[in-house]
């Protein structure tokens, strides 16, 4: 079954088996369908039993739960939390965490707010939205990464799968059963590994209600497990998909992510969002990701152009296109410049929006990591003031513990029961923010 975890990652130090009916904190929080799961964790759907409110209930394999990067990162978010900056609503916040002893060891825990779909599920799904939808979404990630910015954050990972969207209010939503499967676990039970893994939510999602949360789109940033801030003393190596990479990322020997790492990532990321799904670059491999840059860009300069070791497969010494043969089907072409101009021309807009795009764009994929714009002055250039900027704040759905109504079978010995779960707001949860990672609803 696609999107299941490795069995093999139970195991000591490793991940920690949860069925579904298991309740965390001493019995707080229920687990009731599976979420998904990352390089490094699981992510549940649970129910908050003291608010009767739906989380997102994150548990870190015990290797890394001692020195977790993302719970660092979530607390000096929380700490510097301001709501009246432009930005704080479309980033995560934390709702509680604590430790989780079990077969494989202690398992950090991180609640998070039950949010809806990521981008990669609604480009996957060809659910394209309109030019209006587009750039808002592209206009509050670009204000979410400069909050971040702003408080010393890189976020490391910025890819569509790390952006959410927020569940409207009063949705109604049918998953049906949890998806139970036995698939690569052993015949011989172990206390080390759960009894079957769990299908996430995303296989059933209906269609209506990723329509439901792009008719007025609201996202939050999300995973913080590759993040670097400052003064971090053991921080994650860069991680982030090859594609979002600069050519230093890619060549060079960055111990970790940075601000300037970030805003080239955004800028590719923007170009995908707004084109539902096109690429800047191409993601075949490092080489014609480079090729594509350079095709774009122009040269790379010294001393990566120097370290790009297959350059000559692809430029001769004057920086001209050369003569490929394709290996497998034996053809031979010549790649053509282009410009970055020329690549956005191809969105369907006006003129001038495509020349404030080109105009942002450019500002963010320079070559010089330190001349690449700040997101601090970017949130006021051309294309964010007439074209990025939300408009009527009043449509907005805040993203609270909202009335959502649920709809989820539980198979028990082979027999599905349907039951109905409502969430109301709580007065203790009122206003706080959460969210996700990978492979989620």
């Amino acid at each position: 079954m696609p999107y299941l975890e490795d069995p093999l990652d139970y195991e000591p130090g490793g991940l920690h088996p949860v069925h579904i009916g298991d309740t965390f904190a001493a019995g707080r929080y229920e687990v009731i369908d599976k979420l998904g799961h990352g390089c490094s964790s699981t992510i549940w759907l649970a129910r908050d039993l003291t608010t009767a409110s739906y989380v997102s209930l994150k548990i870190i394999e015990a290797d890394r739960s001692e020195s977790s990067t993302e719970l660092m990162v979530l607390k000096h978010l929380e700490a510097t939390f301001d709501a009246e900056e432009e930005g704080s609503q479309h980033v995560v916040r934390m709702l509680d965490h604590f430790v989780h002893e079990g077969p494989n060891g202690s398992h950090l825990c991180i609640v998070q707010e039950f949010l809806g779909p990521t981008l990669t599920t609604k480009i996957e799904a060809n659910s394209a939205s309109s030019k209006p939808k587009a750039r808002r979404i592209a206009g509050q990630l670009l204000h979410a990464v400069a909050y971040l910015h702003k408080r010393g954050i890189a976020h490391g990972d910025l890819h569509t799968g790390n952006i959410l969207l927020c569940i409207p209010a009063s949705l109604s939503i049918d998953f049906g059963t949890p998806i139970r499967d036995t698939c690569g676990l052993p015949a011989t039970p172990s206390p080390h590994r759960p009894k079957y893994l769990v299908g996430p939510i995303i296989e059933r999602v209906p269609n209506k209600f990723i329509r439901s949360c792009l008719d007025k789109p609201h996202i939050k940033v999300c995973d913080f497990s590759e993040s670097y801030m400052t003064g971090m003393t053991e921080p994650p190596p860069l991680a982030s998909p090859h594609i979002l990479r600069p050519p230093e990322g890619i060549l060079g020997d960055l111990p970790h992510a940075t601000l300037q790492t970030d805003i080239w990532g955004l800028a590719v990321v923007i170009f995908q969002i707004l084109t539902n799904g096109g690429s800047l670059f191409s993601s075949l491999n490092d080489d014609y990701t480079l090729e594509t840059i350079v095709l774009t860009l122009g040269k790379l300069p010294e001393p990566l152009w120097r370290s790009w070791s297959n350059r000559e497969k692809f430029f001769d010494d004057d920086v001209n296109p050369v003569l490929q043969v394709n290996s497998w089907s034996g053809l031979s072409g010549i790649s053509s410049k282009t410009s970055l101009k020329e690549t956005i021309g191809h969105w369907p807009v006006a003129k001038e929006e495509i020349l404030a795009l080109e105009a942002m764009l450019e500002a963010m994929l320079r070559y010089d990591a330190k001349s690449r714009c700040s997101l601090s002055d970017l949130v006021h250039c051309d294309w964010m003031v007439g074209y990025g900027h939300r408009r009527g704040g009043g449509d907005v759905v805040v993203p609270t513990q909202t009335d959502v109504d649920l709809s989820i079978g539980v198979q028990e010995g082979g027999r599905k029961e349907g039951s109905r779960k409502k969430t109301k707001k709580s007065r203790r949860n009122k206003g706080k923010k959460g969210g996700k990672e990978n492979s989620r609803t």
